[in-house]
């Protein structure tokens, strides 16, 4: 699987099981947040701590996300980004708007 969740007591932390984000796992990664904002999630992690490649679409997957995240009154954010990953965030200054910490 492309995507691996795990609902916690306080969050759901979202991974994505492979090197790259092409935005083909679209479909399921949305599902997943919507499911767990449904369940009154109110932190959304996702772990990226395996992605060393991000295209435009899976950035828009990212954007959809947090919109929707941020939209229900809860919090989103990345874990594990790695530095190429951060520069592409940064040249597109999502890397002033996403939160991005590391997972505990």
């Amino acid at each position: 699987m492309e995507i691996n969740i795990n609902d916690r007591e306080d969050c759901t932390i979202i991974k994505f099981n492979k090197n790259s984000v092409l935005g083909t796992e679209g479909v399921i990664f949305q599902d997943s947040i919507l499911n767990s904002l449904d369940k009154g999630v109110k932190s959304i992690v996702i772990d990226m701590s395996m992605v060393e490649y991000i295209t435009s679409w899976g950035i828009g997957m990212l954007v959809h996300a947090f919109t929707t995240t941020i939209n229900r009154n809860s919090n989103f954010s990345l874990s594990g980004v790695s530095t190429k990953v951060r520069e592409i965030f940064a040249k597109v200054k999502l890397d002033t708007i996403f939160h991005i910490a590391d997972l505990s």
